[in-house]
């Protein structure tokens, strides 16, 4: 499993300031676009994020998964399952939290960053040369290649370069299987990293070892960071080579987290009067600034500043005070430290992390051959923030040692702000295991002084093994100890290795031996006293016999080496789990002593299960699989295909199968079956067989909107984290067929099963007309393909190449041409220009590669092909190619590329599916909703989804977001119930609302509606499951939707690219601190009560957003801690004109129209003073419009005597006390005719 991204491992500073500000997360609304080119709407942050995938353009069956693992929300599609099965591809790409929580969403990045490793140079040559990716680094001493894949043609990327059509491997579904291109060996995402003294010197022992002349000299300790004041009276001097790889263009630290650690390593205290002395002050430093000003990098600046350390700069030892999320050791940048340290013999020495939690050791530091370190206290306590052991995936003993970490004095850089507590002119004080790190990397320095020909295996080993107890802490949080170079620098034995034991079940009465070898490099033998202690990781003793020594005492003889057998004995299954120790070895006069690192791990209760599937024909179909749920462990799931053994704990499972069936001229059959439940407590084999699968169809009595997805899911509740798993299979509803179904005879409560179509004109239907006439699955390819009806005889056009071409009569004809595996699109786009001059009024290809359908539907941003181009693959097209190929023929063709119609349709069921799900609902009986779509342009296009609400207890769904003309009014049709409703206008620039419709009635809504200001209630949509703006604790934490529609709905992601603005907070009066977004904001405020002004201004000047180009809003309102947990008293005011479609009011005369004062704290308000103003010069000069209360609301008159563009301003005050003054630049257009519906 990879990581997340990298942080420079700093924990908080000493002390707070008065008053602090950060930016909000932003309710984590984001679109997210997969290495794949799906896209996914993530709504919320963790485990139970809401997530709506909008898939890339596929042929046949579209698969996906969504589970939870790590804290995270994950979407899998099927055509990549396979790959991340076979560990190639890293399942990272698809964590979508964590994408958006490392910035890696398209509101903030226009590409996917991936991590390449090659097995051949042209793989390399090819990838660097595609128009679907830019290369940012090449790192050839590690086999790995940085790339940017660009978001707008990602599916093309995906299929034309990345991966090729597969051979049915497992784990992939139907015809999409994939194989990653001929030598790439495999691809990570290209996360991020983020950076993670007077006392804590003397006690590592460096005082002692400077006794005896060490002090690094000689050697040189790379450090990977922020960079490092040059400058700086601790650093003059000691800085030997430097190279920059964040793109500043030097090294000059402008965040000091890098300063601090190179002056913990080597600094030489010089404006201290030595009182702040690094370890290694007579060490050479090497400096690669891996990390830019703000304290954040990549994985590939990192691994290229690792290479260059540990290839060119001479480093013995390289310190990386950073990190990213937990792993287990397989990720890159691990990966990197390993090959590296081999190659070259480099220490690398990493902090743990700041997670302050189990199993939650960062990579690097999870890496074998890192020396990875905890964080200790200046008594020698375990920190509250540094992350414990250990490694996920295999239980191995991480971190390796500890070192202090709290409170720790250091260099800090002239003239920007300070991290921590200034301490004098030129330190200051920090905590984390950033802090930890260099003390040890300094402690390798004088240890590698004294022993030049020492390994890095070596070092790590004697450090580990002279480090000092920390008591009543296991193992699992500081390895073998707190760092003591003293005695590492001065005795003569070393304890090399650990004993780390994997005891598999069956395992009651296994034995395994492992060998213990102490090394004296002494004059003198040597005799040490032995006693070894394990407990588990909740503190109890390990039973008695677990573990046992072959002898009490060893003695190593002077110069040489001497060893013991460590026996681990597995105890009855009462004993299982996991338990960490230490083996000490001591002198009697104490003046020898030796710490070896013990972990045991014997494993619990596990059972093989067996799974075999069965098509649909009763074979063993190729290209399928099942995924096993723990209904009761959210970390515990696996994908498996047919025939495959897999051993997982005792417990409640459930297996989900997605079986394919081949159909000879038909688009294969897709089978969802389900044992929703399965008791493993002995091995077993499982059957999941499509033959009892029921048929799954909903259809609508409009002839017309016959086309459209249809989309099944079968869905586990797992009762560990209030989360779900579930597997959902998608395909046009013309082609095709679905089946469904649990195993007879089983049910669980904790199983659902979903179906939705969504029903529409087709926006391409293809017919042959043969004597028995069928339809061709295609697309277009084009952007703007044509519309409308027509009929053309059909010629069969070889290739379409040149000398194919020349071989027909392509003039009036749709001319169908077929490309092998490995053609380029741009080779395909000169083949249709080929044919357009040869006299071909249409052109069809069909591909090798059926995931090649992503450049269809204008995901191809390349010049668009020279005549009406459709693209098809599967067996249906085969046939339509072979029937061609051996007979005259015509083809009639229906072109709707924006449909009219909209049918949005869902059923669901519970616990079991044993009967038929074929639904025929009448147009009549569906819900009925009139919906107008406003947009000041013309011939905008906007996109529209919807999901039903029993999604919301399954985390989102699949839906695709169909293309709608704005500047128009419909009627669109409804399942009842509560559906999720999303309108897209503009980029990322997304509305939702959630509506419960009842059969029979109508409603009425309209989208993007002007005018667009701030709202805090109106019709919300907040997944944060929290105020808005609220009091926690001591802090005030504000989303800001600045942006919402005339009902009140925000546009989500708060902010669009191209918005710029702030949030200011002052408290009684003084300032209190300024974020630079208007959007979200968190500020640290005392307890006490206050009176608050809060001011957010919101800038958006963009082509696609005439108006509200200028939002700002000025609030007031009193808070104390005593609201803790409580919504802001804070107003908005929403108007409501009555627009035309175009947000136009009419002109000439008054216009009067509602304004609506709320509170997102009240259901009403009681209003004592409300004013408008009007301008019509775009906010330069203001006059009052006549305001009159009305009922619910208030409204206003102003005139229209001109054409332009009107701004408002309104200023409210409650009977409270608090105050709203907001105004919007440029709050509608005049020049319109508003009709009877542009209130609505």
């Amino acid at each position: 499993m990879a990581t997340q991204g990298f942080v420079p491992a700093a924990a908080s500073s000493a002390t707070a300031p008065f008053v602090t500000a950060k930016s909000g997360d932003g309710g984590r609304v984001a679109w997210v676009t997969l290495v794949t080119g799906d896209r996914a709407l993530v709504r919320g942050s963790g485990t139970r994020a809401d997530v709506v995938v909008d898939p890339a353009p596929r042929f046949g069956v579209t698969q996906f998964q969504q589970f939870s693992r790590g804290g995270d929300r994950y979407v899998l599609p099927g055509d990549a399952a396979g790959l991340v099965r076979a560990g190639v591809l890293d399942l990272e790409l698809f964590n979508v939290t964590g994408l958006v929580r490392q910035g890696y969403d398209d509101a903030h990045s226009a590409s996917v960053p991936l991590l390449v490793q090659y097995t051949k140079g042209r793989a390399a040559a090819g990838a660097s040369k595609s128009a679907g990716a830019t290369v940012r680094r090449l790192l050839p001493g590690v086999a790995l290649m940085a790339l940017d894949e660009k978001k707008a043609t990602a599916s093309q990327f995906w299929t034309q370069t990345l991966t090729v059509a597969g051979d049915g491997a497992a784990g992939s579904t139907g015809s999409g299987a994939r194989r990653l291109s001929n030598g790439i060996g495999r691809v990570w995402l290209n996360g991020k990293v983020w950076a993670n003294l007077d006392q804590s010197v003397p006690q590592v022992g460096a005082p002692a070892a400077w006794s005896r002349g060490l002090t690094g000299a000689g050697i040189t300790v790379a450090v990977l960071d922020t960079g490092v004041d040059t400058d700086h009276p601790d650093l003059v001097g000691r800085v030997g080579p430097t190279k920059d790889f964040s793109g500043k263009g030097n090294v000059e630290d402008g965040n000091g987290h890098g300063t601090h650690v190179a002056s913990t390593v080597g600094g030489v205290g010089a404006a201290s009067q030595g009182a702040y002395k690094g370890v290694a002050p007579g060490a050479r430093l090497a400096v690669g600034k891996v990390l830019d000003d703000t304290g954040f990098g990549t994985f590939d600046s990192v691994i290229a500043g690792m290479q260059w350390a540990a290839a060119e700069s001479g480093a013995k030892v390289v310190n990386m005070s950073l990190g990213a999320g937990r792993s287990d050791g397989t990720d890159p940048v691990s990966v990197a430290v390993n090959e590296l340290t081999r190659q070259h013999g480099t220490l690398f020495v990493i902090s743990a992390g700041n997670s302050g939690v189990d199993e939650a050791v960062s990579s690097p530091a999870v890496a074998d051959e890192a020396l990875a370190v905890a964080s200790v206290s200046k008594s020698d306590r375990l920190s509250d923030f540094s992350s414990r052991g250990p490694r996920i995936g295999d239980g191995a003993l991480k971190p390796d040692v500890a070192a202090p970490g709290e409170d720790i004095v250091a260099a800090r850089p002239a003239n920007i702000p300070p991290l921590g507590e200034p301490v004098g002119d030129g330190y200051q004080r920090l905590n984390g295991t950033s802090m930890a790190a260099p003390h040890v990397a300094g402690a390798a320095a004088l240890l590698a002084q004294q022993h030049p020909d020492w390994t890095a295996g070596r070092l790590k080993a004697a450090l580990m093994s002279t480090a000092a107890e920390v008591t009543e802490v296991s193992p699992y949080a500081v390895g073998a100890g707190r760092v003591d170079v003293a005695r590492a620098t001065s005795q003569p034995v070393t304890a090399l290795g650990s004993v780390s034991t994997y005891l598999p079940w069956p395992n009651q009465g296994v034995v395994k031996r492992q060998t213990l070898t102490w090394r004296n490099t002494g004059t003198a033998p040597v005799t040490l006293a032995l006693a070894a202690r394990l407990t588990r990781r909740d503190g109890e003793p390990a039973p008695v016999g677990l573990l046992s020594l072959a002898a009490d005492t060893v003695t190593i003889p002077a110069g040489s080496d001497a060893s013991v057998q460590v026996t681990i004995t597995a105890q009855d299954k009462t004993a299982a789990g996991q338990y960490f120790g230490v083996l000490t070895a001591r002198s009697s006069n104490g003046t020898v002593s030796t710490r070896t690192a013990l972990s045991v791990y014997q494993e619990e209760e596990k059972y093989e299960l067996t799974v075999n599937l069965i098509d649909r024909d009763g074979n063993a179909p190729t290209s399928s699989f099942a995924l096993l749920v723990d209904l009761d462990r959210v970390e515990n799931n696996h994908l498996v295909a047919h025939g495959e053994k897999i051993r997982v704990p005792r417990g409640r499972y459930a297996l989900h199968g997605n079986i394919s069936t081949h159909r000879d001229g038909q688009e294969p059959t897709v089978s969802l079956i389900s044992h929703p439940e399965l008791q493993l407590d002995r091995d077993a084999v499982q059957t999941l067989d499509a033959r009892v699968g029921k048929p799954m169809s909903i259809t609508t009595d409009n002839l017309a909107a016959r086309g459209g997805e249809h989309s099944v899911g079968m869905v586990s509740k797992i009762s560990d984290c209030s989360c779900t798993y579930s597997m959902y299979a998608e395909l046009d509803a013309r082609f095709g067929a679905v089946f469904a179904a649990t195993v007879p005879g089983t049910s669980s409560t904790s199983f659902l099963f979903l179906q939705s179509r969504q029903a529409y004109e087709p926006r391409l239907e293809l017919f042959a007309q043969t004597a028995q006439p069928f339809e061709v699955p295609a697309l277009w390819v084009n952007e703007s393909p044509p519309a409308g009806r027509g009929a053309l005889p059909v010629v069969y056009g070889g290739a379409g190449t040149p000398e194919d071409l020349a071989k027909i009569d392509a003039r009036g004809k749709l001319v169908l041409f077929q490309v092998p595996e490995g053609i380029a699109w741009e080779e395909i786009l000169l083949r249709t220009a080929a044919i357009k001059d040869a006299g071909g009024e249409m052109a069809m290809v069909t591909l090798a590669d059926p995931a090649l359908a992503g450049l269809a539907g204008g995901e191809n941003p390349m010049t668009d092909p020279a005549l009406p181009t459709m693209v098809g693959v599967g067996p249906t097209v085969q046939r339509f190619v072979d029937v061609v190929k051996a007979e005259s023929t015509q083809a009639s063709y229906v072109s709707t590329p924006v449909p009219n119609l909209r049918y949005e349709l869902a059923y669901g069921a519970e616990h079991q599916l044993n009967t038929d799900q074929v639904h025929q609902p009448k147009t009549r009986d569906l819900f009925a909703v009139r919906a107008a779509y406003h947009d000041n342009a013309v011939n905008a296009v906007h996109s529209v989804a919807a999901v039903p609400g029993f999604a919301e207890t399954i985390g989102g769904g699949i839906s695709w977001f169909l293309p709608v003309h704005a500047g128009r009014e419909r009627t669109e049709y409804f399942t009842p119930g509560t559906w999720e409703m999303f309108e897209q206008a503009g980029p990322s620039n997304i509305a939702i609302e959630r509506l419960r419709f009842e059969a029979g009635r109508y409603y009425d809504i309209a989208w993007n509606k002007a005018v667009a200001g701030p709202s805090l209630r109106g019709v919300v949509e907040n997944v944060s499951n929290r105020p808005l703006a609220w009091r926690k604790d001591d802090a005030i934490d504000v989303i800001l939707p600045m942006f919402a529609d005339s009902a009140g709905r925000p546009r989500m992601p708060w902010t669009a690219v191209g918005d710029s603005g702030s949030i200011s907070l002052y408290r009684n009066g003084q300032h209190a601190g300024t974020v630079p977004v208007p959007d979200t904001a968190v500020f640290e405020v005392p307890d006490a009560v206050a009176d608050y002004r809060l001011v957010a201004e919101a800038d958006r000047k963009v082509e696609w957003w005439p108006l509200s180009t200028k939002v700002t809003a000025v609030w007031t309102f009193r808070s104390s801690a005593a609201d803790d947990g409580n919504a802001l008293p804070m107003l908005t005011a929403r108007f409501d004109p009555a627009v035309d479609l175009q947000n136009r009011a009419p002109v000439g005369g008054d216009f009067s129209f509602p304004v609506y004062v709320e509170r997102q704290d009240k259901e009403t308000v009681d209003v004592t003073a409300f004013t408008v103003d009007v301008s019509y010069d775009d906010g330069r000069t203001w006059r009052p419009a006549i305001v009159r209360a009305v009922r619910d609301h208030w409204k206003i008159s102003v005139n229209h005597t001109a054409t332009g563009f009107v701004s408002l301003r309104a200023k409210a005050t409650d009977a409270e006390g608090n105050t709203v003054e907001q105004t919007v630049l440029r709050a509608y257009e005049i020049g319109g005719t508003a009709g009877r519906r542009g209130a609505f």
